[in-house]
Parts: C-alpha cells; structure tokens; sequence
C-alpha cells in the first residue's frame, strides 16, 4: 500500500447519495442548485440544524419535515463491497472519514449500519463548522490520525472536494466506481 492511510467521503462512495436525489425529486433543477448552495450548504457546516433542515426542505416541497426525514432516511443504501473494503484495509493503513452532513443525520447511519468501527478518525462537516472542500477540515483529521497530507489519500465522488484535498498536500482520488477504486489501490 502507497499510502498510510486513506480518507473516505461518506455520501456517493460508501452510502448513496441522499440530498441531491431529494431535491431532484421535489424542486426544479435550478431551485435544487439554490437549495444546495444555500439551506443544504448552512446544514453541513453547522449553521442550521437538521430540524431547521427538514422544516426548510418541507416548506419547499410541501410535504411535512417528519415526511422528508423519512425521505432521506429510505434513500441511504449502503455499499457493501465498500464495507468489506475498508474491513480489509484495516491492516494495512490508517481510514478516516470525512463527511459533508448535518450530524444527527449521519451519525444515525453509521450507528444504524454498524460503520463507525471501520474508520480511525471521523469529522462531520457540522460539528467542527468546516466543510470540504475548506483545507482545514483535510488538516484536522490527518491532525487526528498523526499522517503527514503526502502520505493520505482523499477518496471523494466530488471534484471540487478533490481539489481541496490536493491544496492541503493530499493525494486525491475522484471516485466513479468500486472498481475504479480498487484498481487505483491495487497498482503501483
């Protein structure tokens, strides 16, 4: 293994993706990228909660807060190839988890689905008021696991969140698939 430890995101690598498969279902195209950039954007960094969240997206779809919970609770499927991965890297490197996400929300996935034990380190975006791609959220978990940035990589379905991880010294990997991650992890 190159690196001595590798950094996951959560949303579109290990879980399916949740709030952009929400809006797309519930608000228009140029409403969804509004949302994001604003409402969604307040909730990963803390700024609003995950009950300010769901009455916001509510308000907008026009259904009731508990309803979208529901939602984006039913919309998280969990890859289980990524699971036996990060099982199998135990030995071999250091994982930490990076994730964009209001806290309740994920931290009930990943106690739901048994997935913290699979990682060193793990930051939610809202409960340090930093998101990705903001290099000091890449800095304080390698701060964390005790890596220097040239000996981790960032494993991220989003280019921009990449690029942050490079600017903080990091390797970066834009995940498009299992397979291509095991390919990259697999050559020299």
């Amino acid at each position: 293994m190159k690196y001595k430890c590798l950094v996951f995101d959560f949303f579109g690598v290990i879980s399916s993706e949740v709030a952009p498969f929400w809006l797309a279902k519930h608000v228009s195209a140029s409403q969804a990228a509004a949302v994001k950039a604003t409402i969604i954007q307040a909730a990963d960094r803390g700024t609003l909660s995950q009950d300010q969240l769901f009455s916001s997206l509510a308000e907008l779809a026009a259904v009731p807060p508990a309803q979208v919970e529901r939602e984006w609770q039913s919309s998280v499927h969990i890859d289980a190839r990524m699971v036996d991965l990060l099982r199998a890297l135990a030995s071999q490197c250091k994982r930490g988890l990076i994730t964009n996400a209001p806290s309740p929300f994920v931290r009930a996935v990943l106690d739901r689905y048994a997935l913290a034990g699979l990682f060193d380190a793990i930051i939610v975006s809202s409960e340090v008021g930093l998101a990705k791609p903001d290099r000091e959220i890449y800095e304080r978990l390698l701060a964390l696991l005790s890596v220097k940035p040239a000996d981790a990589l960032m494993i991220d379905d989003n280019a921009d969140n990449v690029a942050g991880a490079i600017a903080a010294g990091m390797d970066g990997l834009l995940f498009r698939s299992y397979e291509q991650l095991r390919a990259a992890l697999t050559s020299p």
